[in-house]
């Protein structure tokens, strides 16, 4: 039984999703850390088994960025991904008053812009904004 849940992975949950997917590899401490000072997180789980998750790092007020969008193989294109995105934007909008506005950032994996595209994220650059730009650094 597919069940979202809003509470992170365990720190080993996370570090597993996180090579089934390919995403790079992160020290204990960084992970440990990635979880526990998230704004949001939402968890799917089968039986119990941590098959995805979305996170949201957030300033507290009006920037936002979602990011560990991911799903494990084994579980990709079910719809997992799409609710996981459906409930964390419902959960963005519930943390506005009437009238304000935020923003929310995301890196798209390439070749993944139209997924998120459907919830009504614009590519950069574009006329109004230039490109999105990222560095991992490593000592």
């Amino acid at each position: 039984m597919i069940e979202y849940i809003d509470k992170a992975p365990t720190l080993e949950e996370y570090k597993e999703m996180r090579r089934a997917v390919n995403f790079i590899v992160l020290s204990d401490r960084i992970a440990k850390n990635a979880l526990n000072n998230a704004f949001h997180i939402t968890t799917v789980r089968d039986n119990g088994r941590a098959i995805g998750m979305i996170r949201v790092l957030s300033d507290g007020s009006y920037a936002n960025f979602i990011t560990d969008v991911m799903v494990i193989p084994e579980y990709q294109h079910r719809g997992i991904g799409t609710t996981m995105m459906k409930r964390t934007m419902d959960f963005m909008y519930g943390t506005l008053e009437e009238g304000e506005t935020i923003i929310l950032y995301l890196m798209s994996a390439s070749g993944k812009e139209p997924f998120y595209k459907q919830f009504g994220f614009r590519e950069r650059p574009n006329n109004d904004w230039g490109a999105g730009m990222s560095q991992w650094i490593t000592k």
